[in-house]
C-alpha cells in the first residue's frame, strides 16, 4: 500500500499562502491540538526560508501572529506561536538574559530551546553563574494553576525545581532540579520501579485541586483517524482502536491526585544500580486529578515505545527489562493497559508521520497485545 502524504492539506494551504512550490515544503510533525491539530513544516528558499506552522484547532487567540484563514486555519512562522505569546520575546537574541537578570541571575551563555509543542509550551534552558536557569512557556491561562500546583507539592515534600519567578504573560523560570537525569544513571530495573511507585504514594497525598491533564478518551478518536490515514494497515489501527476504546470503559476507581505523565525522562536520581532513590520531579504541568491508572499506563507505554526505539542497542536488554517488569507490576490494574494502547497509537502516530512505518508497526502491536491480553474489557 502507499504511504499517503501526512498533511496534504495543511502543505496546501501553506504552499497557496506563500506562494512557493511544494518541493520546497518539508513536513515535520503534527500535534494536536484542540479539535484539530498544528502542523510544523520546514520552508526552504528565501524570501520565506523558516518553520512554519499551520494551525486546524480552531481556538481563540488574543492576538494574531501570522497569516489567519477564518475557519480553515491561521499560519505562522517560528517562534511567534499566538497560543503562546511569551515565547518569541523570550526566545529571540538575548531577550531572556535580560528577563533573568532582572531577578539577579547572570547569564553566561545563549538560551538553547529545548522542546517545543507548538500551541502548548516551550522549554528552554539559559546557562547562568547561579546555575542553569529553566524557562517554560505556556499559555497564559495555565500560569497561576501551574505555579499553584508547584506550591503545593513543594509543600507537601515532592522534590519538584524551585519557581524563581513568573509572569501572566505566560513565562515560569525555574531552578534546575537536584539529582541527575535518570536517563543518565546506570539504574537496575526494578529499583527504577520502586521509585515510580513512590512517586505515585507522594503525590497521591497532596491535596491538587485542579483536574490533570490526561484527555486520553479524547486523544484516542484524533490519533486512530489520523494513524489510520497513513498506515500500512488502516484495518489493523482500526481493530486496535476498538479493543482499546473497550479496555478504557473499565472503573478507574477513586480519583486522587497524580502526576499526569509519568515516566522515565521525568525522573531524577541519587545513588545508581539497585541504590538508586528519588532526588528530584519535573514537568507537573499536567498534575491533578486524576486515576492511578493513568500514571502507571503513561510509565509503562513510554518505557516499552523506549525499548523499541533502543532494541538494537547496547542498552535495549535493560530497557525491556524495565518495560517488561512494568507490565508485570500494573498491567492487570483497572484500566492500565487499555491507556497505556492509546499512549502507543500516538507514538505509532508519531513514528509513521514520520516516515517509520517499521516501528509504527511494532508499536501498533505491542498496543494490540496488550488490549488483547486484557483481564479487565
Amino acid at each position: 500500500m502507499t504511504r499517503s502524504d501526512p498533511a496534504a492539506a495543511e502543505s496546501a494551504l501553506l504552499c497557496d499562502a506563500l506562494e512557493v512550490a511544494p518541493e520546497r515544503v518539508s513536513f515535520i510533525r503534527r500535534e494536536p491540538l484542540g479539535p484539530g491539530s498544528v502542523a510544523a513544516f520546514a520552508v526552504s528558499g528565501e524570501p520565506v526560508e523558516g518553520d512554519y506552522f499551520v494551525d486546524t484547532s480552531g481556538l481563540d487567540v488574543a492576538v494574531e501572529t501570522g497569516m489567519a484563514l477564518p475557519g480553515v486555519a491561521r499560519i505562522w512562522m517560528h517562534p511567534a506561536d499566538p497560543h503562546l505569546p511569551a515565547l518569541a520575546p523570550t526566545a529571540y537574541g538575548g531577550a531572556a538574559g535580560v528577563l533573568l537578570s532582572r531577578i539577579g541571575h547572570e547569564a553566561t551563555d545563549a538560551t538553547a530551546m529545548v522542546a517545543y509543542r507548538p500551541g502548548r509550551r516551550a522549554v528552554l534552558t539559559v546557562p547562568t553563574r547561579e546555575g542553569v536557569v529553566w524557562l517554560k512557556v505556556v499559555r497564559p491561562s495555565r500560569v497561576e494553576p501551574i505555579v499553584e500546583s508547584h506550591a503545593l507539592l513543594a509543600a507537601s515534600g515532592i522534590p519538584v525545581p524551585a519557581i524563581l519567578a513568573w509572569s501572566p504573560e505566560g513565562l515560569i523560570a525555574l531552578a534546575s532540579a537536584e539529582g541527575a537525569p535518570a536517563t543518565e544513571v546506570a539504574w537496575h530495573p526494578e529499583a527504577l520501579l520502586d521509585v515510580a511507585e513512590e512517586v505515585q504514594s507522594r503525590f497521591a497525598r497532596v491535596p491538587l485541586r485542579r483536574t490533570a491533564r490526561t484527555g486520553l478518551e479524547d486523544r484516542l478518536p484524533w490519533y486512530t483517524a489520523k494513524l489510520e490515514s497513513v498506515a500500512a494497515r488502516p484495518d489493523a489501527v482500526r481493530l486496535v482502536s476498538e479493543k482499546t476504546a473497550a479496555a478504557l470503559d473499565v472503573g478507574q476507581g477513586e480519583p486522587r491526585s497524580i502526576h499526569g505523565d509519568l515516566h522515565l525522562g521525568q525522573l531524577f536520581l541519587t545513588g545508581e544500580g539497585s541504590e538508586v532513590s528519588l532526588a528530584g520531579i519535573i514537568d507537573v504541568d499536567t498534575a491533578g486529578r486524576g486515576f492511578a491508572a493513568d500514571d502507571r499506563a503513561a510509565f509503562l507505554s513510554h518505557a516499552i515505545a523506549s525499548a523499541i526505539l533502543t532494541e538494537n542497542g547496547g542498552d535495549a536488554p535493560r530497557a525491556w527489562a524495565l518495560a517488561d517488569g512494568a507490565l508485570v507490576r500494573w498491567g492487570d490494574r483497572p484500566g492500565v493497559r487499555g491507556r497505556a494502547a492509546v499512549h502507543l497509537l500516538g507514538h505509532a502516530l508519531a513514528a509513521a508521520e514520520g516516515g517509520e512505518l517499521l516501528r509504527s508497526e511494532r508499536l501498533l502491536g505491542r498496543a494490540h497485545d496488550l488490549v488483547s491480553e486484557s483481564k479487565n474489557t
